[in-house]
């Protein structure tokens, strides 16, 4: 019987095993997707390549949306706890959210379509490895609570993709401001003993100025995702450059979040990442020892975006009510996140510095 009755059965369209007929996984050490009994393996059609761009003000209008599932077969549960939406392929499966440590109890469904991939980031760091990683980064956390270090077993940091927007665009932008120079003055003054002294004094002429700076941008990264804390984001980089053009196989054994953040918000965050690169290169070509930018009024033209899936292992545990996440690279194993101090681990060992202390006095006091 069909538990999913939304999917027609002959659309799921499942990897499998040409020896055993098992569902097969996408392997990140070999790149192909192999099944998890027999040990055989399948070669993925898609290899890294030039990525198409979609362009933006095309695909906003409602008439030219094109809107699709991850996979013909994908399910999602979303976590009522943090909002995050979680897409995979059966049999995986999603009980608790890799984000916020949360239970999952919402049935799956099928999932909701959305703007599709252009290209994904392939895992290439396998979960034991990634297991490993944590087991390092966990051991060296002394006086972390004991539920920090269950992170460190395999099951406990789950294998999804996290999306992003990436962005091209040519802006030109006409300014105004003020260019200030630097010349110098002499100042005559007295100094404490009373003697004539003088000294060189920086002064700052300005003069108003105008003018027009272009720039190309091209893939601009933008996190679609919120439910990864900021501080991390920040500090994952990407190899953009060995992007996959996406196929669902990339997706067979792991998860994949949806978009949190709409094409629009991404498209409004890529402005703000641009007007400070802007803002660079006005004051360059304004020129001088200091600027003063009064008015900027930026164009933007020949907008074009992509939809990317980028690799990471996630886990979460809570401590005392508050949630604490875990990250790691999928691209590279490095691990991000942040611990608690467990008050009873450093009680025990302050005892145990206190009762050495005492035997040490009452040995000394023996001995005297």
């Amino acid at each position: 019987m069909n538990e999913n009755p939304e999917i027609e059965e002959e659309s799921v369209k499942r990897h499998h095993c040409g020896d055993c007929g098992a569902d097969m996984v996408f392997d990140p050490k070999y790149g192909t997707l192999a099944c998890p009994y027999c040990g055989g393996t399948k070669e993925i059609e898609s290899r890294p390549g030039e990525i198409a761009e979609r362009d933006f003000e095309k695909f906003l209008r409602p008439e030219s949306e094109r809107l699709q599932p991850l996979a013909k077969d994908a399910m999602q549960v979303t976590c009522d706890s943090c909002g995050a939406t979680v897409t995979f392929i059966p049999p995986e499966t999603a009980t608790t959210c890799e984000f916020c440590a949360a239970k999952i109890v919402a049935q799956p469904r099928s999932a909701d379509p959305l703007v599709a991939p252009e290209g994904v980031l392939p895992f290439t760091v396998a979960n034991n490895d990634a297991s490993k990683s944590l087991g390092v980064w966990t051991r060296s956390r002394w006086f972390a609570p004991n539920k920090l270090k269950t992170m460190a077993r395999q099951e406990k940091a789950a294998s999804i993709y996290i999306p992003y927007w990436t962005f091209d665009a040519d802006t030109d932008t006409a300014y105004t401001g003020s260019r200030g120079d630097n010349y110098y003055e002499t100042e005559h003054f007295t100094d404490s003993q009373g003697k004539q002294q003088s000294r060189q004094v920086t002064k700052i002429r300005w003069s108003g100025t105008s003018g027009d700076v272009s720039r190309h941008f091209d893939d601009v990264p933008v996190p679609a995702s919120t439910s990864v804390l900021p501080k991390y984001l920040d500090r994952l980089r990407w190899d953009f450059e060995n992007l996959a053009s996406y196929d669902p196989a990339y997706l067979s054994g792991h998860r994949a979040q949806t978009y949190q953040v709409t094409l629009e918000s991404g498209f409004e965050a890529f402005k703000t990442i641009a007007e400070g690169v802007i803002d660079r290169d006005v004051r360059v070509d304004i020129g001088g020892d200091h600027q003063q930018v009064t008015s900027t009024d930026t164009e933007y033209s020949a907008v074009t975006f992509k939809h990317i899936l980028v690799p990471v292992y996630a886990g979460a545990y809570r401590f005392n009510n508050k949630v604490f996440q875990i990250i790691i690279n999928g691209r590279t194993g490095e691990v991000f996140g942040e611990r608690p101090y467990s008050a009873v681990k450093i009680g025990c060992l302050v005892i145990a510095i206190l009762f050495v202390l005492m035997v040490f006095a009452i040995i000394y006091g023996l001995t005297k």
